[in-house]
C-alpha cells in the first residue's frame, strides 16, 4: 500500500514509580511507559494498537497491546513484581511497535535506559533552608554507586501545574542542592509538595522523587463576605443610604395623605359657609 502516510513513535520516559513521606521519596526503575502515535508528526492517531516488548540477549517479549485515546496516546504500566530484563552492562532495553493499517504505515521505537533512584531531603543551616537530591545507580552487587553530572530540576507542585525553583547538576557524591525560597505559598498549614526530576536524560530516561516539607507561607481560607442589600453584615454606607431613601418615600406618602385630609377638611367649611 504504497499511498500510505508515515507513522510517528515517540516515547515519552516520564515513567518513575515515586513514593511519597514528608522530608524524603524516592524513584525506582520504570514501571510505566507512555507511547504517542502521531501521522505527519503533529496529528493523533487515535484507536490504534501499540505493542510493547522488553528485549533480552536473544529475542523480545511481548509484555501487552494497548490501544491509543483520542490523543493518540497508550500507557502501559507494570506491576511492582514484574521483573525487567537487564543486560550485563545494565541496560534495560525496550521496543514499542504500531503494524500500521489501511492509512498509516507501520513504525517501531526503541528505548534503552539503565535503572536508577532519586531521593530527595531537606534540611536547613542558620535561617537558609535547603532542598538535597542524591541520584545513584546500582551496580552488578546492588550497591549504589552516585551519578556525577547529572542535571536535576527542581519544582514545586502547583494546583495546575508544576513551578520550577531551580535546576543543578550533580557532583561526585551525586548530590544537587538548592536554596529553598521563602516567599512560596503552601496550603493553610504551609505544606508543599516538592518535585524533583533528572528529565530525558539518554541514559536513564525520566527519574521522579518527591517530597513534602511545611516550609511555605500559610494560606488562610478566604471566606467570601455577603454584599446584599438584606445582609445583616451589608457595609455601613448601603444601609444608611437605604434608610434615607426609605425614609423619604415613607414621608411623601404621609404628606400626600395629610394633603388629602386637609383638601378634604377646607372642603367641608367652604360648604358650610355657603349654607349659612
Amino acid at each position: 500500500m504504497g499511498g500510505r502516510e508515515k507513522c510517528y513513535l515517540r516515547i515519552n520516559k516520564d515513567t518513575p514509580k515515586p513514593t511519597s513521606k514528608m522530608g524524603k521519596s524516592g524513584a525506582s526503575m520504570p514501571r510505566g511507559t507512555k507511547i504517542t502515535a502521531r501521522k505527519k508528526r503533529y496529528n493523533p492517531l487515535p484507536e490504534v494498537f501499540i505493542s510493547f516488548y522488553y528485549l533480552n540477549d536473544t529475542s523480545k517479549v511481548l509484555m501487552d497491546n494497548i490501544k491509543t485515546n483520542d490523543k493518540g496516546e497508550a500507557l502501559l504500566t507494570l506491576p511492582e513484581q514484574f521483573e525487567i530484563y537487564k543486560s550485563s552492562s545494565g541496560l534495560m532495553s525496550f521496543e514499542v511497535e504500531f503494524e500500521g493499517n489501511d492509512s498509516c504505515a507501520s513504525a517501531r521505537k526503541n528505548l534503552s535506559i539503565r535503572e536508577s533512584d532519586l531521593e530527595v531531603s531537606f534540611f536547613q543551616k542558620d535561617t537558609i533552608k535547603y532542598i538535597e537530591i542524591q541520584a545513584s545507580e546500582p551496580d552488578s552487587d546492588n550497591e549504589n554507586i552516585p551519578l556525577e553530572e547529572i542535571e536535576v530540576l527542581f519544582y514545586v507542585k502547583g494546583t495546575f501545574s508544576l513551578l520550577k525553583i531551580g535546576e543543578e547538576e550533580t557532583d561526585g557524591s551525586g548530590k544537587a542542592t538548592i536554596d529553598f525560597p521563602t516567599d512560596i505559598p503552601g496550603d493553610t498549614a504551609g505544606v508543599l509538595t516538592i518535585v524533583t526530576k533528572i528529565e530525558e536524560n539518554d541514559d536513564y530516561g525520566t527519574v521522579v522523587a518527591k517530597g513534602k516539607i511545611n516550609w511555605g507561607k500559610p494560606i488562610q481560607p478566604v471566606i467570601e463576605k455577603k454584599r446584599g442589600l438584606g445582609d445583616t453584615d451589608a457595609p455601613l454606607w448601603m444601609v444608611y443610604t437605604l434608610i434615607i431613601l426609605l425614609s423619604a418615600v415613607w414621608f411623601h406618602y404621609f404628606y400626600v395623605i395629610y394633603q388629602i385630609i386637609r383638601i378634604k377638611s377646607e372642603g367641608k367649611k367652604q360648604s358650610s359657609s355657603i349654607i349659612h
